[in-house]
């Protein structure tokens, strides 16, 4: 083996390493977005999407999910209502029939790290999770 071939193998071992680890860093796929910028998404997203993003605030805003972060998305008719007690006690649930922007809003807020995916409850339905910036922004909103 010559020297060449040793140190093109070597740099290419160095540059796999270097592209795996970048890509495997936690937080990295989500796009980097500033609070300033984060707050007029969120108004934006506030005015495409009123109905919806003000029933999750009335959920924030329940003392009775202070600290829940939890929700579901899934169809309507399976059988447990809004806030039914699905696996650990109440839930939040979000159904695809009252809210026909339901998938865009969640990819969106998925994106953007807002919310993320814990899993699929089961074939009906997909279990999500709140960001604490989400919280904060869905409970200092002013709503007329």
């Amino acid at each position: 083996m010559d020297i060449l071939s040793l140190v093109a193998g070597f740099l290419a071992g160095a540059l796999t390493i270097y592209l795996v680890s970048f890509f495997m860093r936690p937080g990295e796929s989500k796009r980097e977005v500033t609070d300033t910028n984060l707050t007029s998404l969120f108004d934006q997203l506030w005015q495409t999407h009123e109905r919806l993003l003000n029933e999750m605030k009335q959920d924030m805003d329940n003392p009775d999910f202070k600290f829940h972060r939890e929700f579901y998305v899934q169809k309507k008719g399976w059988g447990w209502g809004r806030w039914g007690f699905h696996r650990k006690g109440p839930c939040i649930a979000y159904f695809l029939e009252d809210h026909s922007d339901l998938l865009p809003l969640v990819e969106t807020l998925t994106a953007h790290g807002l919310i993320s995916p814990t899993g699929e409850a089961d074939k009906n339905s997909a279990r999500f999770q709140l960001s604490e910036k989400l919280v904060e922004l869905l409970r200092g909103k002013k709503t007329s």
